[in-house]
């Protein structure tokens, strides 16, 4: 009991509330430190706003809402939020090179909706295949600064998540919102996977720091 009491500094065992998160450690082996903690925290908060906004612009468009500008506006500050986490640990010019592939990816992706939208087929054609170098660059970008993470690795679930997200456009343009509502979920699993993926390689890569 003592070690559960010492593991967590806010923790009083006479006063234990429902629904309070309680870290325990069978043993040293599986122990997480609260930097860990707060870097899945981080990581998980960016990358979740990237498909929620991302979702928001898409709805925007679909239904012509007129706070389409400003939803672009709040979703293009989501690659430096996402770089910003990485920065601390592989300083300003791989942050920077992030940002810039992050904001590529979302400006390809608002244009493929619109394409898609307008039906205009051959514009969407040419804007998928950008799409899917873009996750090329990324998934060297990526790779080439940690050794735990695998190029082929990164491709996969970067073309995971473009294939997900393209489901969850075309059902939103078909008015299915059932089916539209079913990707998006499907697409936060995954982008959840993705986020818990870069936290192990920098955990891995960085074990002084955790």
């Amino acid at each position: 009991m003592q070690s559960i009491i010492d593991n967590n500094m806010a923790l009083n065992p006479y006063n234990l509330r429902v629904g309070q998160q309680i870290y325990i450690y069978p043993n040293h082996e599986y122990w997480i430190s609260m930097n860990q903690v707060q870097l899945i925290k981080q990581m998980n908060l960016v990358w979740e706003q990237h498909i929620m906004w991302t979702r928001i612009l898409l709805i925007s468009i679909a239904e012509n809402l007129k706070d389409l500008e400003a939803t672009q506006t709040r979703l293009l500050r989501n690659p430096k939020d996402i770089a910003d986490v990485f920065r601390r640990f592989y300083g300003i010019a791989v942050a920077n090179r992030i940002q810039q592939l992050l904001t590529e990816h979302l400006v390809i992706g608002k244009d493929l909706i619109v394409a898609l939208k307008n039906k205009n087929q051959e514009e969407a054609t040419k804007l998928n295949t950008k799409w899917y170098q873009n996750a090329d660059e990324m998934a060297e970008a990526f790779s080439s600064i940690n050794p735990f993470y695998p190029k082929e690795e990164i491709r996969n679930m970067l073309y995971e998540h473009l294939r997900l997200t393209t489901n969850e456009v075309n059902y939103r343009l078909q008015g299915n919102y059932a089916e539209d509502i079913n990707s998006y979920d499907m697409v936060q699993k995954e982008i959840l996977k993705m986020s818990q993926f870069f936290v192990n390689g920098i955990v891995k890569q960085f074990p002084n720091l955790f």
